[in-house]
């Protein structure tokens, strides 16, 4: 049944997004593979300047990158694409996607070439951060590589932290909520941080508290029980009672941000890139706060090989990955664009242990790497997430209780569970 809905999704998108752009002309006398990916401002230069790289070291492949502009285009075009047997080379794709490719059978399975002849080294595979390489794998077999990976992460204003007597981030949710309560002056529309729709860090709180999302073995949405309502009623203490998060959407929490109308904001590892040049007072970043137990959603996507390419374009992809996934080409990408390496070893680079001693905070960011999670890769929660956020929206708004919000939107990822 789940099959028959994606062929039937899938051709939906392809009558709405319409026909993948057609691919540049080809390298003559290279192997030539298509990358369709969705990064875009500074991390697209960073993504085509690495490429560069890469064929100038291996000047008999050519990688075309194909924007798709955002994730949901993506999505919508990789499900079009493998539905009429023509998607590109290799792609970025969410845990979620990656379940339908690889039920339907369009992925390489690279676990046989990672462990082959021309895969890793012996024992570099446990250089990554063993919860990737989890990530990453169908069955216990490795059926892609994590590509951009980031973690939720607080930035805050050092100088107003300072001012009301912090030195240091708080490390449990209870301390974050007298400290933005502490930063809040109404007066002078100052806010403590921010609220709003944030299904991400509900994740984390969730898992902190010792809950889940789903079950997926036992096909039950989770995330109604005490952990998440528990969950759901703080973000709306903050915004609602205590009025020490601004309700924001979209980047404004940004902008207010870096204009000193909020102390901090909640962020992904990677916002950095896009807030740096904007800074004009130092900025720290904090590790997120705990309840019960550590725990942070890792997100991003990661790399995978479809099986449609000929033998030649396979090994030209597994190159790519190889070459990208490397403790240098990793702290390369992390320098960049501010995503998390993949590999332990990378944080020993010189470029990246220079960021390290430039950025406050940024090895208390990857400490989380060592306790992150990933939400779950059943094809049904590509759906449920939507549902979660709905949910979310109107709990922080005000229209529906939490218990209820949650109750409405888990019986939403039931159904899709039950498909």
């Amino acid at each position: 049944m789940k099959i028959a809905r994606f062929v039937l999704c899938a051709v939906m998108a392809i009558c709405v997004v319409g026909c993948p752009s057609k691919p540049g002309p080809a390298a003559l006398g290279k192997v030539n593979v298509t990358f369709w990916h969705a990064m875009g401002g500074p991390l697209g230069d960073a993504l085509k300047g690495m490429v560069d790289e890469f064929e100038r070291e291996n000047p008999d492949v050519h990688v075309e990158l194909i924007s798709m502009g955002g994730y949901s285009t993506l999505s919508q075009k990789l499900m079009g694409a493998v539905q009429v047997n023509a998607p590109p080379n290799m792609a970025q794709m969410y845990e979620s996607w990656t379940s339908q490719f690889h039920q339907l059978g369009k992925l390489v399975v690279l676990d046989s070439i990672v462990k082959g002849p021309d895969g890793l080294p012996p024992g570099e595979l446990a250089d990554f951060y063993p919860a990737f390489v989890e990530d990453n794998s169908w069955d216990s077999r490795l059926v892609t590589l994590p590509f951009n990976k980031s973690v939720p992460v607080f930035f805050y204003n050092i100088e107003m932290l300072r001012a009301a007597g912090y030195e240091k981030f708080p490390g449990t949710w209870d301390e974050f909520r007298v400290m933005v309560k502490k930063l809040t002056d109404s007066r002078k529309g100052i806010w403590g941080t921010v609220g709003g729709v944030n299904s991400w860090m509900f994740g984390c709180m969730l898992r902190q508290l010792g809950g889940d999302f789903m079950n997926a073995a036992w096909g039950k949405a989770t995330f109604n029980e005490p952990p998440g309502v528990q969950a759901a009623d703080y973000m709306y203490q903050l915004v609602a009672v205590d009025s020490s998060a601004m309700f924001g959407v979209g980047y404004d929490p940004q902008n207010d941000f870096l204009q000193g109308k909020i102390a901090c904001i909640w962020g992904t590892s990677v916002s950095w890139a896009f807030m740096q040049e904007n800074m004009t007072f130092p900025v720290g970043i904090a590790k997120v706060p705990t309840w019960q137990q550590p725990n942070v959603v890792s997100f991003g996507t990661n790399i995978g090989i479809f099986r449609t390419g000929t033998a030649e374009q396979v090994k030209a992809c597994w190159r790519f990955i190889k070459w990208f996934t490397s403790a240098k080409q990793q702290a390369a990408w992390a320098t960049k664009t501010f995503y998390v390496p993949a590999r332990r070893s990378s944080l020993q680079e010189p470029a990246y242990k220079e960021l390290l001693g430039k950025i406050t905070g940024l090895e208390d960011e990857l400490a989380q790497l060592e306790y992150m999670s990933f939400e779950p890769k059943d094809e049904a929660w590509f759906n449920g997430r939507k549902a979660l956020d709905d949910a979310l929206e109107k709990i922080m708004r005000g229209e529906v209780k939490a218990q209820a919000a949650l109750d409405e939107a888990a019986a939403e990822l039931q159904k899709e569970l039950a498909k």
